[in-house]
């Protein structure tokens, strides 16, 4: 599906100018949508009301491609970031629902907030701000938050488990095949013995099975297939792998790796509610936490990125690793509206 354009410029006043900005009710309801999303105040029953308003025109659709690209560049630490370098309030960043005529933004928050985001971006390899669902996300079928799970009994032949920040999109669903596309995230799938093959799209890639439990993780390009039990058909650019019990794949953009030995009981932990890390980089550590918490933790510091941990924590306290990393490592901890932490 054709992303909405989103290359229309903004445009922008001096810094003296306090203008409002005039955006206009669709434009304006398509902000209120993504501020409500990031105050956490959006429940599956909201997201499908969001998906109609978004349906409704090509007016609709970038008016929502529009308000994402400037919410990524001003968001939460954009604001506190413009706080603390000249004292001034930040910024209510919470409605509760989109309405018609709320005030308006004034030309001096655009473009001191993306200002300010600027300077973020500088110490960070992409802006820590996706906190809010792209566009194909808001098209799933099925979605999870962060720290969410979901359990959905497709058919009588297939069972998905949904972990955290996990998209999928349903292509076919009939008696004689299912076929879905995960967009992004990691789910337990397992299908019960059935002529009926099941399909899953990931990463340019296919997953084909008639029997089997397995477990896929997709993050943007890159896709991670394990087998539990069963057998299944791994399949990407011309190349395809055969997998069964305890065997592990990988494939991306430099191709399929080689099979590889897995611990299953690890790789499912996740369903258990744990998350084990075993001497691994503290970079790698918060990739993974940034999954499973509201709002996003920042490393600006290469240095302790690199160090190496082992923890074994519950999803429900997620945050013991930032203290751990303060005391072991002698991180610094800064907190921010929205959930979001710098370690420095």
């Amino acid at each position: 599906m054709t992303m909405p354009n989103e290359t229309t410029p903004m445009k922008i006043a001096s810094v003296a100018d306090d203008r409002p900005v005039d955006l206009g009710p669709v434009r304006q309801e398509a902000y209120d949508w993504i501020v409500r999303f990031m105050a956490g105040h959006m429940t599956p029953a909201d997201v499908a009301v969001m998906k109609a308003w978004y349906r409704q025109s090509p007016e609709h659709r970038s008016a929502y491609a529009e308000a994402r690209r400037v919410w990524q560049s001003l968001g939460p630490i954009a604001s506190e970031s413009r706080r603390s370098a000249d004292d001034r309030q930040v910024i209510p960043m919470a409605r509760a629902a989109p309405r018609r005529s709320p005030a308006m933004p004034s030309r001096r928050l655009f473009l001191g907030g993306a200002l300010a985001a600027a300077s973020v971006a500088c110490v960070a390899i992409r802006p820590p701000l996706d906190l809010w669902p792209s566009y194909t996300e808001l098209m799933a079928d099925y979605r999870t938050g962060a720290g969410e799970r979901r359990q959905v009994q497709l058919s009588n032949h297939v069972a998905l488990d949904l972990n955290t920040k996990t998209s999928i999109a349903v292509r076919t669903q009939s008696p004689m095949a299912t076929e879905i596309e995960m967009l992004s995230g990691e789910a337990a799938i397992s299908t019960a013995a059935s002529e009926s093959p099941l399909t899953v799209v990931a990463a340019n890639g296919r997953v084909i099975t008639t029997n089997a439990e397995f477990n896929l993780r997709c993050d943007g390009g890159q896709a991670s297939i394990s087998c539990l039990k069963g057998q299944l058909n791994v399949a990407r650019d011309g190349q395809s792998m055969a997998l069964t019990d305890g065997q592990q794949v990988t494939y991306g953009s430099q191709g399929m790796g080689a099979v590889a030995a897995i611990d299953p009981a690890s790789i499912t932990a996740w369903q258990q509610g744990v998350l084990t890390f075993d001497a691994t980089p503290v970079h790698q550590v918060i990739s993974e936490l940034n999954r499973y918490r509201p709002g996003r933790i920042v490393l600006m510091n290469g240095d302790i990125g690199r160090r190496l941990l082992n923890a074994r924590i519950k999803i429900a306290e997620t945050d013991k690793i930032i203290v751990q990393i303060v005391q072991i490592f002698g991180a610094k901890a800064r907190e921010l509206p929205g959930g979001v932490v710098f370690l420095t």
